[in-house]
């Protein structure tokens, strides 16, 4: 089959592809929106293409694996795409291909259910502000935060690189996670989706 044809490092090759041509339709979504006034592809994208508890809602339980392939700023495609060809190819070594991509959805699933559960109705619910309920989320942080954790559980004592720091893998995951715990309770402060990270991370070590 098509799994056994793919070396490692093309299975990884193969999700940063299907990435970057979500990216682009949002490019062109943005880009129609922009110069003809046609928002009909951008409202579809956000139906479809991103994790919020209004989508869950109205029956689109897909959003809870595609906002995992979907990202609108470059950096944060980049960012993404770079930590998964980083730490991808290593994991789908130890787990095998098939079930690399079932813990690739999995952690997406984990990461954008908690997202949309905190932000649609925890945060509303003990502060008042009910923006979240409606305000899309996306990206693979959540599959690439499944990944970086069991990678730190798996080698705990390798040296990784976080900005320009070299550090153990098992400090530099604590000190994502316990960011992100920081991220959820000021939700208001920052744009970052710390609770999707979070459930990414739950996924990687409940995995381990």
């Amino acid at each position: 089959g098509l799994f056994e044809k793919l070396s490692p490092e093309g299975l990884v090759y193969a999700i940063i592809g299907v990435n970057a041509a979500v990216f682009v339709v949002w490019g062109s979504a943005g880009q129609r929106a922009k110069s003809l006034g046609d928002v009909r592809l951008m409202s579809w994208m956000m139906k479809h293409f991103t994790v919020m508890w209004h989508n869950l809602q109205s029956g689109r339980l897909w959003t809870l694996v595609t906002p995992a392939f979907s990202h609108r700023e470059p950096l944060h495609f980049l960012s993404n795409m770079f930590v998964l060809y980083m730490f991808g190819a290593d994991i789908i070594r130890i787990v095998g291909k098939r079930r690399f991509i079932l813990f690739y959805l999995g952690a997406a699933v984990c990461g954008n259910l908690l997202s949309a559960v905190i932000r649609g109705v925890v945060l509303p619910a003990t502060t008042g502000d009910r923006t979240g309920i409606t305000q899309p989320g996306m990206g693979a942080s959540t599959a690439v935060m499944g990944i970086t954790t069991l990678f730190a559980c798996l080698y705990p004592t390798s040296t990784i690189i976080v900005f320009f720091v070299p550090m153990p893998a098992w400090v530099a995951a604590s000190g994502v996670i316990a960011w992100d715990l920081w991220r959820v309770f000021n939700a208001h402060r920052t744009r970052i989706d710390g609770a999707g990270h979070l459930g990414g991370a739950l996924a990687g070590l409940g995995y381990y």
